[in-house]
């Protein structure tokens, strides 16, 4: 039968991978071009979207400066090198985690893919001081999974990771990774949290996926209905006895979510450390003050993020 190649997998030093082939029906089955609706691209091995040659040098180009003064430029040096003939995700090393990125319709892909080194450092280290082997951590709106994957690298297989991401294209994203990386212990749920069990529309924007919102429209023009279900029923149904970590990045909903979590859960179901995008302008309640007087205490801030210990109640 005969045999395809897809373009030529080379590292970020321009030097030739081993190749990924596939027969013809294989191919004829498998389009270069990015369909998470039908999960097309989440079977396929890592490797089958490896960057070529130009696309390879830039990103090396982006990394090469990341973090420093100089990463936003080279990044976007890069993205003008990469996007005029790019029509898909690529498959890239962060981290030492493999991911399968598309940036062309999600910010979070970009600096992932370009750079990851500046990606909410202060937090990932934060986390990487807290976790150990074997903790728990649940991140409500993962993403394509740049916490998830990386807690569940922190943590090993012995840890376990709940991940939330109820926009569907970015759901099948966050599944290729997970699937991507089969040493992680991550369980997935296609839902967002809410204060009750029901459907809401998801505001989506066609330019930046990963800034859906079910808090308002500032998200997108276009929407889409999805599950949301009390983060506590999440919990429960994960049969998670701690919760060492938690990440809760849902535009402006973050209110809905935790407050009714609080009002369930017991203390000791609480998390040690959490870290909660600052949309504060978005909440109809004053969330923070709600967190402090359950105990907890602001470790610092970042331009996006609270992070906060729970020193008990």
């Amino acid at each position: 039968m005969a045999r395809w190649y897809l373009s030529r997998p080379l590292n970020f030093a321009g030097e030739a991978l081993p190749r990924v082939n596939y027969d013809a029906n294989c191919l004829a089955n498998a389009p270069r071009t990015w369909q998470p609706a039908h999960m097309r691209d989440q079977q396929l091995p890592f490797g089958t979207f490896s960057p070529n040659t130009q696309q390879a040098k830039a990103i090396a180009l982006a990394r090469r400066f990341d973090p420093g003064p100089l990463s936003k430029f080279a990044a976007s040096i890069a993205k003008r090198m990469i996007y005029p003939t790019l029509h898909g995700p690529l498959d890239v090393v962060t981290w030492g985690i493999r991911m399968r990125l598309d940036p062309r319709k999600n910010i979070t892909e970009k600096r992932l893919l370009l750079s990851p080194s500046r990606f909410e450092l202060e937090e990932r280290l934060a986390l990487q001081a807290f976790l150990k082997v074997g903790d728990v951590f649940v991140d409500v709106g993962a993403n394509v999974g740049a916490y998830t994957l990386w807690a569940a690298n922190l943590i090993g297989p012995d840890g376990r990771v709940v991940a939330l991401e109820p926009q569907p294209a970015v759901l099948a994203r966050l599944r290729t990774n997970i699937a991507l990386n089969p040493d992680f212990n991550v369980q997935v749920f296609p839902c967002g949290a809410g204060p009750r069990d029901g459907h809401i529309l998801l505001s989506v924007g066609s330019s930046n996926e990963g800034g859906a919102s079910m808090a308002t429209t500032h998200g997108g023009s276009e929407s889409v209905k999805v599950s949301v279900r009390p983060l506590f029923d999440i919990v429960e149904e994960a049969e998670l006895t701690r919760i060492d970590a938690m990440k809760v990045d849902i535009e402006g909903f973050e209110d809905k979510a935790l407050l009714p979590f609080f009002e369930s859960a017991a203390p000791k179901m609480w998390p040690r450390m959490l870290i909660l995008e600052r949309s504060e302008k978005d909440w109809s309640e004053d969330l923070l003050e709600a967190l402090a007087r359950a105990g907890y205490i602001s470790q610092f801030a970042t331009k996006r993020n609270y992070v906060l210990n729970f020193t008990g109640a």
